[in-house]
């Protein structure tokens, strides 16, 4: 029975796949394709992943922005997600007990990637591990 059903089943989707015209296809591509470039218009609030390197030391962090859909689609998938950072560009606190360790304070890393991103609106961003700089 279940066999039976199957085989029903499966002879209907070939005869209606023998029924789509390539016309079709294309205007149901184009209007996917309209659809989509309308949507990115919206402004949404998304997660992008950023890698911030400080004195060669590499640290990922999760900023919360908000933008248009096309602005955080290029940020996510075209834009350069390493940003270089110098010391002057960001405010290093130090953290109490360890010698020649550094805490980044959120609010000047969220700043320095702002200037990265101009079209997008950076909410927050995630904290980073300690820094370890001999020199300062």
């Amino acid at each position: 029975m279940k066999q039976k059903i199957i085989e029903q089943v499966k002879t209907l989707f070939l005869s209606l796949i023998k029924r789509i015209t390539p016309a079709f296809l294309v205007t149901l591509a184009m209007a996917l394709i309209f659809w989509y470039s309308g949507k990115l218009q919206h402004t949404y609030t998304a997660e992008i992943s950023v890698t911030v390197v400080l004195d060669g030391e590499r640290h990922r962090t999760t900023c919360l922005v908000e933008g248009t859909g096309h602005n955080i689609v290029s940020a996510r998938h075209f834009k350069r997600k390493t940003i270089k950072l110098n010391r002057s560009e960001v405010e290093l606190l130090p953290v109490d007990g360890m010698s020649a360790t550094y805490d980044i304070s959120p609010t000047s890393l969220q700043n320095a990637i702002s200037m990265r991103y101009p079209s997008l609106k950076v909410k927050s961003v995630s904290r980073l591990p300690y820094f370890i700089l001999d020199d300062k």
